[in-house]
Protein backbone atom coordinates (compact mmCIF):
# COMPACT_ATOMS: atom_id res chain seq x y z
CA UNK A 1 0.00 0.00 0.00
CA UNK A 2 3.24 2.41 0.36
CA UNK A 3 4.08 2.13 -3.12
CA UNK A 4 0.47 3.57 -3.95
CA UNK A 5 1.20 7.05 -3.27
CA UNK A 6 4.16 8.25 -5.74
CA UNK A 7 6.02 11.30 -5.45
CA UNK A 8 5.32 14.21 -7.10
CA UNK A 9 7.69 16.70 -8.14
CA UNK A 10 4.98 19.32 -8.30
CA UNK A 11 3.24 19.25 -5.54
CA UNK A 12 5.97 18.46 -2.79
CA UNK A 13 9.07 20.22 -4.37
CA UNK A 14 7.73 22.84 -6.89
CA UNK A 15 4.90 24.30 -4.65
CA UNK A 16 5.85 22.56 -1.72
CA UNK A 17 9.58 22.57 -0.47
CA UNK A 18 11.03 25.42 -2.96
CA UNK A 19 7.48 27.52 -1.97
CA UNK A 20 8.68 26.84 2.23
CA UNK A 21 12.78 27.65 1.26
CA UNK A 22 11.96 31.10 -0.12
CA UNK A 23 9.89 31.90 2.49
CA UNK A 24 12.40 30.91 4.55
CA UNK A 25 14.84 32.73 2.75
CA UNK A 26 13.15 35.89 3.09
CA UNK A 27 12.72 35.70 6.51
CA UNK A 28 16.58 35.25 7.02
CA UNK A 29 17.45 38.04 4.34
CA UNK A 30 15.13 40.41 6.49
CA UNK A 31 16.27 38.97 9.84
CA UNK A 32 19.97 40.23 9.37
CA UNK A 33 19.11 43.13 7.21
CA UNK A 34 20.09 41.58 3.75
CA UNK A 35 16.88 42.09 2.00
CA UNK A 36 17.46 45.12 0.28
CA UNK A 37 20.22 43.83 -1.56
CA UNK A 38 18.36 40.10 -2.07
CA UNK A 39 15.45 42.50 -3.94
CA UNK A 40 18.35 44.21 -5.77
CA UNK A 41 20.15 41.19 -6.80
CA UNK A 42 17.32 39.83 -7.81
CA UNK A 43 16.37 42.61 -10.42
CA UNK A 44 19.87 42.16 -11.74
CA UNK A 45 19.92 38.19 -12.89
CA UNK A 46 20.30 38.41 -16.46
CA UNK A 47 18.20 37.11 -19.18
CA UNK A 48 18.49 33.54 -20.60
CA UNK A 49 17.51 32.50 -24.01
CA UNK A 50 14.24 31.17 -22.66
CA UNK A 51 14.49 33.22 -18.98
CA UNK A 52 13.25 36.53 -18.74
CA UNK A 53 14.59 38.95 -16.26
CA UNK A 54 12.34 39.51 -13.62
CA UNK A 55 10.53 42.87 -13.18
CA UNK A 56 8.75 42.11 -9.16
CA UNK A 57 10.53 40.85 -6.15
CA UNK A 58 9.72 37.73 -4.15
CA UNK A 59 6.92 39.89 -1.86
CA UNK A 60 5.18 41.42 -4.84
CA UNK A 61 3.83 38.25 -6.54
CA UNK A 62 0.71 37.37 -5.06
CA UNK A 63 0.63 33.49 -5.65
CA UNK A 64 3.17 31.44 -7.21
CA UNK A 65 2.82 28.74 -9.16
CA UNK A 66 4.61 25.90 -9.88
CA UNK A 67 5.91 26.81 -13.52
CA UNK A 68 7.22 30.20 -11.53
CA UNK A 69 8.94 28.04 -9.09
CA UNK A 70 10.61 26.11 -11.70
CA UNK A 71 12.13 29.32 -13.36
CA UNK A 72 12.90 30.75 -9.59
CA UNK A 73 14.96 27.88 -9.21
CA UNK A 74 17.12 27.91 -11.85
CA UNK A 75 19.16 30.91 -10.43
CA UNK A 76 17.53 31.33 -6.53
CA UNK A 77 21.08 30.01 -5.27
CA UNK A 78 23.45 31.99 -7.18
CA UNK A 79 21.27 35.26 -5.90
CA UNK A 80 21.28 33.90 -2.10
CA UNK A 81 25.20 33.66 -2.80
CA UNK A 82 25.49 37.04 -3.92
CA UNK A 83 23.53 38.41 -1.59
CA UNK A 84 25.39 37.16 1.46
CA UNK A 85 28.82 37.58 0.33
CA UNK A 86 30.65 39.52 2.71
CA UNK A 87 29.36 40.02 6.49
CA UNK A 88 31.44 40.01 10.08
CA UNK A 89 33.40 37.20 11.07
CA UNK A 90 30.62 36.18 13.36
CA UNK A 91 27.94 35.86 10.23
CA UNK A 92 30.34 34.27 7.92
CA UNK A 93 29.64 30.84 9.11
CA UNK A 94 25.64 31.33 9.35
CA UNK A 95 25.79 32.36 5.84
CA UNK A 96 27.67 30.09 4.88
CA UNK A 97 25.04 27.17 6.04
CA UNK A 98 22.32 29.41 4.71
CA UNK A 99 24.16 28.88 1.03
CA UNK A 100 25.07 24.95 1.69
CA UNK A 101 21.05 23.93 2.74
CA UNK A 102 20.12 26.57 -0.54
CA UNK A 103 22.30 24.21 -3.04
CA UNK A 104 21.69 20.97 -0.90
CA UNK A 105 18.05 21.15 -1.67
CA UNK A 106 18.14 22.79 -5.20
CA UNK A 107 20.52 19.82 -6.38
CA UNK A 108 18.17 17.16 -4.19
CA UNK A 109 15.36 19.10 -7.09
CA UNK A 110 18.02 18.83 -9.99
CA UNK A 111 18.84 14.95 -9.43
CA UNK A 112 15.40 14.14 -9.21
CA UNK A 113 14.29 15.50 -12.13
CA UNK A 114 16.76 13.12 -14.27
CA UNK A 115 14.88 10.96 -16.61
CA UNK A 116 17.12 7.89 -15.66
CA UNK A 117 19.33 7.02 -12.36
CA UNK A 118 21.78 4.92 -12.29
CA UNK A 119 23.55 4.12 -8.98
CA UNK A 120 25.53 6.74 -8.98
CA UNK A 121 23.32 9.83 -9.39
CA UNK A 122 20.73 8.17 -6.30
CA UNK A 123 23.87 8.69 -4.03
CA UNK A 124 24.09 11.45 -4.94
CA UNK A 125 20.81 12.84 -4.53
CA UNK A 126 20.42 10.76 -1.45
CA UNK A 127 23.40 12.34 -0.20
CA UNK A 128 22.58 15.91 -1.14
CA UNK A 129 19.51 15.44 0.61
CA UNK A 130 21.59 14.47 4.03
CA UNK A 131 23.42 17.49 3.70
CA UNK A 132 19.95 19.55 3.26
CA UNK A 133 18.80 17.92 6.99
CA UNK A 134 22.33 18.44 7.94
CA UNK A 135 22.07 22.84 7.46
CA UNK A 136 18.62 23.01 7.55
CA UNK A 137 18.36 24.30 11.20
CA UNK A 138 19.88 27.63 10.33
CA UNK A 139 16.57 28.50 8.84
CA UNK A 140 15.06 27.30 12.27
CA UNK A 141 13.36 30.54 13.40
CA UNK A 142 11.72 31.23 9.82
CA UNK A 143 10.05 28.02 10.63
CA UNK A 144 7.70 29.56 13.58
CA UNK A 145 4.17 28.46 13.07
CA UNK A 146 0.85 30.81 14.45
CA UNK A 147 1.46 28.86 18.11
CA UNK A 148 4.63 29.46 18.31
CA UNK A 149 4.67 32.88 17.61
CA UNK A 150 1.78 33.24 19.80
CA UNK A 151 3.50 31.98 22.82
CA UNK A 152 6.76 34.24 21.99
CA UNK A 153 4.07 37.44 21.73
CA UNK A 154 2.94 36.15 25.35
CA UNK A 155 6.51 35.71 26.33
CA UNK A 156 7.29 39.39 24.67
CA UNK A 157 4.36 41.27 27.06
CA UNK A 158 5.52 39.36 30.12
CA UNK A 159 9.12 40.61 29.60
CA UNK A 160 7.40 44.23 28.52
CA UNK A 161 5.63 43.98 31.91
CA UNK A 162 8.69 43.40 34.36
CA UNK A 163 11.37 46.12 32.43
CA UNK A 164 8.31 48.40 33.20
CA UNK A 165 8.47 47.28 36.96
CA UNK A 166 12.32 47.39 36.86
CA UNK A 167 12.68 51.09 35.70
CA UNK A 168 9.48 52.30 38.08
CA UNK A 169 10.97 51.12 41.11
CA UNK A 170 14.70 52.32 40.18
CA UNK A 171 14.03 55.34 38.04
CA UNK A 172 15.00 57.80 41.38
CA UNK A 173 18.57 56.11 42.04
CA UNK A 174 19.28 55.98 38.28
CA UNK A 175 21.29 58.42 36.35
CA UNK A 176 20.94 59.18 32.54
CA UNK A 177 23.50 57.10 31.08
CA UNK A 178 22.93 54.13 33.83
CA UNK A 179 19.07 54.19 32.67
CA UNK A 180 19.97 54.07 29.01
CA UNK A 181 22.31 50.74 29.28
CA UNK A 182 19.82 49.28 31.51
CA UNK A 183 17.51 50.09 28.99
CA UNK A 184 19.52 48.44 26.04
CA UNK A 185 20.35 45.75 27.87
CA UNK A 186 16.46 45.24 28.83
CA UNK A 187 16.01 45.46 24.90
CA UNK A 188 18.78 43.08 24.18
CA UNK A 189 17.72 40.63 26.93
CA UNK A 190 13.84 41.05 25.37
CA UNK A 191 14.95 39.62 21.77
CA UNK A 192 17.15 37.10 22.54
CA UNK A 193 14.19 35.70 25.05
CA UNK A 194 11.68 35.61 21.76
CA UNK A 195 14.27 34.07 19.62
CA UNK A 196 15.43 31.28 21.61
CA UNK A 197 11.67 30.51 22.70
CA UNK A 198 10.67 30.36 18.97
CA UNK A 199 14.00 28.19 18.24
CA UNK A 200 12.96 25.85 21.28
CA UNK A 201 9.40 25.48 19.72
CA UNK A 202 9.85 25.67 16.09
CA UNK A 203 10.37 22.32 14.38
CA UNK A 204 10.30 20.35 10.96
CA UNK A 205 7.59 17.85 11.23
CA UNK A 206 5.70 18.62 8.06
CA UNK A 207 4.96 15.69 5.70
CA UNK A 208 6.24 16.99 2.86
CA UNK A 209 9.94 17.38 4.13
CA UNK A 210 9.40 13.90 4.85
CA UNK A 211 7.91 12.20 1.69
CA UNK A 212 11.69 13.34 0.02
CA UNK A 213 13.24 10.51 2.75
CA UNK A 214 11.20 7.70 0.34
CA UNK A 215 12.19 9.47 -3.31
CA UNK A 216 15.45 6.66 -3.49
CA UNK A 217 13.28 3.59 -2.55
CA UNK A 218 10.14 4.29 -5.37
CA UNK A 219 12.68 5.49 -8.05
CA UNK A 220 14.82 1.87 -7.52
CA UNK A 221 11.82 -0.31 -8.84
CA UNK A 222 9.79 2.07 -10.74
CA UNK A 223 12.12 4.33 -12.64
CA UNK A 224 12.15 8.09 -12.49
CA UNK A 225 9.69 10.39 -11.03
CA UNK A 226 8.94 12.91 -14.12
CA UNK A 227 5.87 10.15 -15.03
CA UNK A 228 4.06 10.53 -11.75
CA UNK A 229 4.47 14.23 -11.71
CA UNK A 230 1.26 16.35 -11.82
CA UNK A 231 2.88 19.27 -13.92
CA UNK A 232 1.81 17.54 -17.41
CA UNK A 233 -1.62 16.58 -16.09
CA UNK A 234 -2.68 20.34 -15.08
CA UNK A 235 -0.66 21.90 -18.29
CA UNK A 236 -3.08 19.55 -20.99
CA UNK A 237 -5.70 21.10 -19.07
CA UNK A 238 -5.48 24.23 -20.96
CA UNK A 239 -5.30 22.09 -24.41
CA UNK A 240 -8.07 18.93 -23.74
CA UNK A 241 -10.50 21.24 -22.28
CA UNK A 242 -9.89 25.18 -22.17
CA UNK A 243 -9.13 25.69 -25.93
CA UNK A 244 -12.06 23.39 -26.72
CA UNK A 245 -14.42 24.79 -24.57
CA UNK A 246 -13.58 28.56 -26.30
CA UNK A 247 -14.19 26.73 -29.63
CA UNK A 248 -17.02 25.63 -28.90
CA UNK A 249 -20.39 27.19 -29.11
CA UNK A 250 -20.92 27.49 -25.04
CA UNK A 251 -24.11 25.95 -25.61
CA UNK A 252 -25.41 22.37 -23.61
CA UNK A 253 -23.56 20.21 -26.22
CA UNK A 254 -20.41 21.64 -25.63
CA UNK A 255 -19.06 18.20 -24.68
CA UNK A 256 -18.95 16.50 -28.04
CA UNK A 257 -17.79 19.85 -29.80
CA UNK A 258 -14.90 19.92 -27.01
CA UNK A 259 -14.26 16.24 -28.05
CA UNK A 260 -14.25 16.82 -31.59
CA UNK A 261 -11.52 19.17 -31.17
CA UNK A 262 -9.43 17.59 -29.13
CA UNK A 263 -9.44 14.64 -31.80
CA UNK A 264 -8.48 16.73 -34.82
CA UNK A 265 -5.35 18.60 -32.58
CA UNK A 266 -4.11 15.25 -31.84
CA UNK A 267 -4.50 14.20 -35.65
CA UNK A 268 -2.37 17.34 -36.81
CA UNK A 269 0.19 16.30 -34.10
CA UNK A 270 0.69 12.92 -34.81
CA UNK A 271 0.46 14.05 -38.75
CA UNK A 272 3.47 16.14 -37.51
CA UNK A 273 5.52 13.21 -36.03
CA UNK A 274 5.51 11.19 -38.61
CA UNK A 275 6.49 14.35 -40.76
CA UNK A 276 9.46 14.99 -39.15
CA UNK A 277 10.38 11.32 -38.69
CA UNK A 278 10.37 11.11 -42.75
CA UNK A 279 12.55 14.43 -43.00
CA UNK A 280 14.92 12.77 -40.01
CA UNK A 281 15.06 9.26 -42.01
CA UNK A 282 15.56 11.31 -45.16
CA UNK A 283 18.27 13.05 -43.67
CA UNK A 284 20.19 10.11 -42.15
CA UNK A 285 20.02 8.46 -45.31
CA UNK A 286 22.21 11.05 -47.34
CA UNK A 287 24.13 11.22 -44.37
CA UNK A 288 25.05 7.59 -45.12
CA UNK A 289 25.83 8.00 -48.51
CA UNK A 290 28.05 11.01 -48.50
CA UNK A 291 31.42 10.81 -49.92
CA UNK A 292 33.97 11.70 -46.85
CA UNK A 293 36.98 13.98 -48.78
CA UNK A 294 40.11 12.29 -48.18
CA UNK A 295 42.05 13.54 -45.03
CA UNK A 296 38.78 13.45 -42.88
CA UNK A 297 39.63 11.97 -39.01
CA UNK A 298 36.65 9.85 -38.61
CA UNK A 299 37.81 9.28 -35.12
CA UNK A 300 37.62 13.22 -34.51
CA UNK A 301 34.92 14.00 -31.93
CA UNK A 302 32.05 16.08 -33.31
CA UNK A 303 31.19 19.59 -31.67
CA UNK A 304 27.97 20.70 -30.53
CA UNK A 305 28.52 23.53 -33.71
CA UNK A 306 28.60 20.33 -36.42
CA UNK A 307 24.39 19.93 -36.65
CA UNK A 308 23.53 22.53 -38.50
CA UNK A 309 25.02 25.96 -39.54
CA UNK A 310 24.10 29.11 -36.94
CA UNK A 311 20.75 30.94 -38.30
CA UNK A 312 21.14 34.91 -37.72
CA UNK A 313 18.43 37.34 -37.28
CA UNK A 314 18.09 40.90 -38.18
CA UNK A 315 16.70 43.72 -36.80
CA UNK A 316 13.35 44.02 -37.43
CA UNK A 317 10.82 46.69 -38.79
CA UNK A 318 9.49 49.44 -36.44
CA UNK A 319 6.37 50.74 -36.53
CA UNK A 320 7.42 53.85 -37.53
CA UNK A 321 9.66 52.50 -40.52
CA UNK A 322 13.04 50.49 -40.66
CA UNK A 323 14.83 49.48 -37.45
CA UNK A 324 17.72 51.98 -36.52
CA UNK A 325 20.46 49.02 -36.93
CA UNK A 326 19.03 47.69 -40.24
CA UNK A 327 20.05 51.43 -41.89
CA UNK A 328 23.51 50.23 -41.20
CA UNK A 329 25.07 49.37 -44.77
CA UNK A 330 29.12 49.83 -44.20
CA UNK A 331 32.08 49.79 -41.33
CA UNK A 332 32.05 53.49 -40.77
CA UNK A 333 28.59 53.81 -40.32
CA UNK A 334 28.49 51.08 -37.59
CA UNK A 335 31.53 52.99 -35.60
CA UNK A 336 29.50 56.17 -36.10
CA UNK A 337 26.84 54.29 -34.39
CA UNK A 338 28.81 53.47 -31.52
CA UNK A 339 28.82 55.62 -28.73
CA UNK A 340 31.33 54.58 -26.30
CA UNK A 341 35.11 55.33 -27.48
CA UNK A 342 36.32 52.30 -25.85
CA UNK A 343 33.99 49.91 -27.91
CA UNK A 344 34.61 51.83 -31.04
CA UNK A 345 38.34 51.48 -30.95
CA UNK A 346 37.70 48.03 -30.19
CA UNK A 347 35.09 47.01 -32.79
CA UNK A 348 37.62 48.78 -35.12
CA UNK A 349 41.03 46.97 -34.23
CA UNK A 350 39.55 43.73 -33.24
CA UNK A 351 37.79 43.65 -37.06
CA UNK A 352 41.60 45.10 -38.60
CA UNK A 353 43.22 41.94 -36.00
CA UNK A 354 41.00 39.41 -37.23
CA UNK A 355 41.32 40.18 -40.75
CA UNK A 356 44.38 40.33 -40.83
CA UNK A 357 44.82 36.75 -38.84
CA UNK A 358 42.29 34.98 -41.17
CA UNK A 359 44.53 36.17 -44.20
CA UNK A 360 47.77 34.88 -42.32
CA UNK A 361 49.09 37.99 -43.33
CA UNK A 362 48.51 38.51 -47.11
CA UNK A 363 45.23 40.98 -47.02
CA UNK A 364 46.37 44.45 -46.66
CA UNK A 365 42.94 46.74 -46.39
CA UNK A 366 43.40 50.39 -45.99
CA UNK A 367 41.58 52.56 -43.53
CA UNK A 368 39.11 53.45 -46.66
CA UNK A 369 38.74 50.20 -47.89
CA UNK A 370 37.41 48.89 -44.01
CA UNK A 371 35.08 51.65 -43.58
CA UNK A 372 33.30 50.66 -46.81
CA UNK A 373 33.25 47.64 -46.61
CA UNK A 374 29.57 46.36 -46.81
CA UNK A 375 27.91 45.10 -43.35
CA UNK A 376 25.09 43.76 -41.96
CA UNK A 377 23.60 43.87 -38.67
CA UNK A 378 22.52 41.03 -36.58
CA UNK A 379 19.71 40.97 -33.27
CA UNK A 380 20.72 37.02 -32.69
CA UNK A 381 22.19 33.92 -33.53
CA UNK A 382 20.69 30.43 -33.31
CA UNK A 383 22.64 27.30 -32.41
CA UNK A 384 21.95 23.64 -31.94
CA UNK A 385 23.05 22.12 -29.09
CA UNK A 386 23.39 18.33 -27.52
CA UNK A 387 20.63 17.77 -24.97
CA UNK A 388 20.55 15.27 -22.10
CA UNK A 389 19.38 12.75 -24.40
CA UNK A 390 21.41 13.58 -27.15
CA UNK A 391 18.62 15.14 -29.03
CA UNK A 392 18.94 18.72 -30.56
CA UNK A 393 17.98 21.51 -28.76
CA UNK A 394 17.90 25.22 -30.31
CA UNK A 395 18.84 28.12 -28.27
CA UNK A 396 18.50 31.98 -29.16
CA UNK A 397 21.42 33.95 -28.19
CA UNK A 398 20.01 38.08 -28.21
CA UNK A 399 22.41 40.71 -28.89
CA UNK A 400 20.53 44.02 -29.68
CA UNK A 401 23.36 46.57 -29.26
CA UNK A 402 22.09 49.91 -27.82
CA UNK A 403 18.76 48.99 -29.21
CA UNK A 404 15.55 48.40 -27.05
CA UNK A 405 14.35 44.91 -26.77
CA UNK A 406 10.20 44.35 -27.06
CA UNK A 407 10.12 47.76 -26.08
CA UNK A 408 11.50 47.90 -23.14
CA UNK A 409 15.51 47.71 -22.42
CA UNK A 410 18.54 46.95 -24.44
CA UNK A 411 19.10 42.73 -24.16
CA UNK A 412 23.01 41.31 -24.50
CA UNK A 413 22.73 37.76 -23.58
CA UNK A 414 25.81 35.87 -22.20
CA UNK A 415 27.37 33.24 -24.39
CA UNK A 416 29.66 30.31 -24.29
CA UNK A 417 32.78 30.82 -26.24
CA UNK A 418 35.27 28.31 -26.88
CA UNK A 419 38.99 29.27 -26.19
CA UNK A 420 42.12 28.24 -27.66
CA UNK A 421 43.47 25.03 -26.89
CA UNK A 422 46.02 26.60 -24.78
CA UNK A 423 43.62 28.19 -22.87
CA UNK A 424 41.26 25.16 -21.66
CA UNK A 425 39.91 25.74 -17.99
CA UNK A 426 39.01 23.06 -15.83
CA UNK A 427 36.02 22.65 -15.09
CA UNK A 428 34.75 24.99 -17.40
CA UNK A 429 35.66 22.81 -20.85
CA UNK A 430 37.48 25.42 -22.30
CA UNK A 431 34.93 27.64 -22.61
CA UNK A 432 34.48 31.06 -21.31
CA UNK A 433 31.35 33.51 -20.28
CA UNK A 434 31.20 36.30 -22.68
CA UNK A 435 28.53 39.19 -22.83
CA UNK A 436 27.33 40.12 -26.85
CA UNK A 437 28.04 43.78 -27.33
CA UNK A 438 27.51 43.70 -31.19
CA UNK A 439 26.99 40.83 -33.96
CA UNK A 440 27.63 41.91 -37.27
CA UNK A 441 28.74 40.32 -40.87
CA UNK A 442 30.89 41.61 -43.16
CA UNK A 443 32.13 41.03 -46.75
CA UNK A 444 35.35 41.81 -48.68
CA UNK A 445 37.68 40.83 -51.25
CA UNK A 446 40.15 38.15 -50.34
CA UNK A 447 43.97 38.38 -51.95
CA UNK A 448 42.13 35.61 -54.92
CA UNK A 449 39.78 38.88 -56.23
CA UNK A 450 36.64 36.77 -54.37
CA UNK A 451 34.26 38.09 -51.95
CA UNK A 452 34.64 36.56 -48.75
CA UNK A 453 31.63 37.01 -45.81
CA UNK A 454 32.80 36.60 -41.95
CA UNK A 455 30.27 36.63 -39.49
CA UNK A 456 31.92 38.62 -36.42
CA UNK A 457 30.34 39.39 -32.68
CA UNK A 458 32.01 41.92 -30.22
CA UNK A 459 32.12 40.74 -26.40
CA UNK A 460 32.88 41.36 -23.23
CA UNK A 461 35.28 38.94 -21.99
CA UNK A 462 36.30 37.38 -18.72
CA UNK A 463 38.74 35.67 -17.09
CA UNK A 464 38.54 33.12 -14.03
CA UNK A 465 39.41 33.43 -10.75
CA UNK A 466 40.74 31.40 -7.84
CA UNK A 467 42.40 29.38 -10.20
CA UNK A 468 39.03 28.30 -12.12
CA UNK A 469 38.69 26.20 -8.97
CA UNK A 470 34.90 25.84 -7.25
CA UNK A 471 33.92 27.66 -4.32
CA UNK A 472 34.23 24.99 -1.31
CA UNK A 473 30.17 26.35 -0.25
CA UNK A 474 27.86 26.97 -3.06
CA UNK A 475 30.29 25.34 -5.65
CA UNK A 476 29.97 28.21 -8.16
CA UNK A 477 33.16 29.28 -10.38
CA UNK A 478 33.73 32.80 -10.13
CA UNK A 479 34.73 35.17 -12.95
CA UNK A 480 35.97 38.47 -13.36
CA UNK A 481 36.29 41.17 -16.03
CA UNK A 482 39.61 41.07 -18.34
CA UNK A 483 42.20 43.73 -18.38
CA UNK A 484 41.69 46.47 -20.38
CA UNK A 485 43.82 45.21 -23.13
CA UNK A 486 42.00 42.46 -24.04
CA UNK A 487 37.93 43.31 -22.08
CA UNK A 488 36.46 43.84 -25.41
CA UNK A 489 37.17 41.40 -28.30
CA UNK A 490 36.17 40.66 -31.43
CA UNK A 491 35.71 36.81 -32.60
CA UNK A 492 34.23 34.67 -35.19
CA UNK A 493 30.06 33.88 -34.60
CA UNK A 494 31.41 30.23 -35.01
CA UNK A 495 32.82 30.02 -31.57
CA UNK A 496 29.74 30.86 -29.75
CA UNK A 497 28.69 26.68 -27.66
CA UNK A 498 25.41 28.19 -26.63
CA UNK A 499 24.13 30.50 -24.24
CA UNK A 500 25.56 30.97 -20.89
CA UNK A 501 23.92 32.75 -17.62
CA UNK A 502 25.56 34.64 -14.57
CA UNK A 503 24.76 36.54 -11.55
CA UNK A 504 26.52 39.55 -10.96
CA UNK A 505 28.30 40.58 -7.36
CA UNK A 506 26.62 44.01 -7.86
CA UNK A 507 23.30 44.63 -7.80
CA UNK A 508 22.87 47.19 -11.15
CA UNK A 509 20.24 50.23 -10.20
CA UNK A 510 19.51 50.09 -14.30
CA UNK A 511 18.87 47.01 -16.10
CA UNK A 512 20.31 48.29 -19.25
CA UNK A 513 24.10 47.87 -17.98
CA UNK A 514 26.90 46.18 -15.81
CA UNK A 515 27.43 49.24 -13.30
CA UNK A 516 30.23 48.56 -11.37
CA UNK A 517 30.11 44.98 -12.10
CA UNK A 518 33.46 43.50 -12.58
CA UNK A 519 32.82 39.96 -11.13
CA UNK A 520 29.58 37.06 -11.76
CA UNK A 521 29.52 34.10 -10.89
CA UNK A 522 28.74 31.16 -13.04
CA UNK A 523 25.10 29.92 -12.81
CA UNK A 524 25.09 26.30 -13.47
CA UNK A 525 22.12 25.58 -12.21
CA UNK A 526 20.60 27.48 -15.12
CA UNK A 527 19.57 24.04 -16.80
CA UNK A 528 20.45 20.08 -16.62
CA UNK A 529 22.26 20.37 -19.96
CA UNK A 530 24.56 23.30 -18.13
CA UNK A 531 24.34 21.98 -14.94
CA UNK A 532 26.01 17.95 -16.10
CA UNK A 533 28.76 19.59 -18.58
CA UNK A 534 30.21 21.52 -16.02
CA UNK A 535 29.93 18.95 -13.06
CA UNK A 536 30.05 15.97 -14.69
Amino acid sequence: MSNLLKPNLLHTMQIGMLDHLQKWIFHFMKTYERLDKYNAIWFSVPAYHNLTPKNKSYEEVSQWNGKEMKKMSRYLLGVVTQSLRGGSPAQRPIFNRVIECTRALLEFYMYARYKSHNNATLSYMEDALHRFHTFKDVFLLGRAGKKVKGKANALRTELVKKRKVDKETNAETWTPSRKWRKMNAWRDYISHGIDVSKELDAEFNFPKIHLMSHWGEQIRPYGPLQQYSAERHEQVHKTNLKDGWKASNHNLNYLPQVITFQRRILCFEIRELNLQALAQRREDSATACKVLPSGVDLAAPLSSQSYAKPEFMGPQNCRNGKHPDAMIKDFRALLDNIEDATHRVAMYSGTREFIKLKSRNKTYISDEQLHAMELCMYHGIKVQVEGLDGERISQMCRCTGRQSWRGGDRRNDWVWVKQRPGRCYGALNGRLPWELQRLFKIKLLNENGAFVEYWLALALTTIPENSNNLDPVSKFVQVRKAPAAIALQVFSMGNIVSCAHVIPEIATGSKTGDGRNERWILNTHIDLVTWNDVYN
